[in-house]
């Protein structure tokens, strides 16, 4: 498995809130890099296509109530590449908490060299863009 972490950003605001927003793939829109292609969504899943790379389809696994949402690869979708894909929370204080998203890929190391950097890039992306739409909500 090839591991991407983004940065953890501290956003300014109630775990329930974030965890609420990430719990419904339709806000996912919010957050998205100009990469991303194509995107489609229910509440419970999402397709998109990120510039020079593949498809993605997901889903949620888990909705671990304000510690972790677990996503997985949506099989409808197909892929060259199996993953799971984690956002993070640790509640800080009562308005402030601290987010990661993780990316887990199982493919092999050839291929991890050429997506590391464009997936990291995009994680990074997508929890800049969550503390910046929590935080203009407010």
């Amino acid at each position: 498995m090839t591991k991407i972490e983004s940065k953890k950003v501290e956003i300014n605001s109630q775990v329930e809130n974030i965890f609420e927003f990430l719990a419904d793939f339709t806000h996912f829109s919010f957050l998205l890099p100009d990469k991303v292609e194509n995107w489609k969504s229910t509440v419970d899943k999402c397709s998109f296509t990120i510039k020079g790379m593949t498809d993605f389809g997901m889903k949620f696994s888990q909705k671990n109530p304000y510690t972790s949402i677990i996503i997985v690869n949506d099989e409808e979708v197909s892929m060259p590449v199996k993953f799971v894909f984690s956002w993070l929370f640790t509640n800080q204080s009562e308005n402030k908490t601290t987010i990661q998203a993780v990316f887990d890929l199982d493919i092999n190391p050839m291929m991890a060299m050429m997506v590391k950097k464009p997936l990291s890039n995009f994680v990074d992306v997508l929890v800049d863009k969550l503390k910046e739409k929590i935080e203009q909500d407010l």
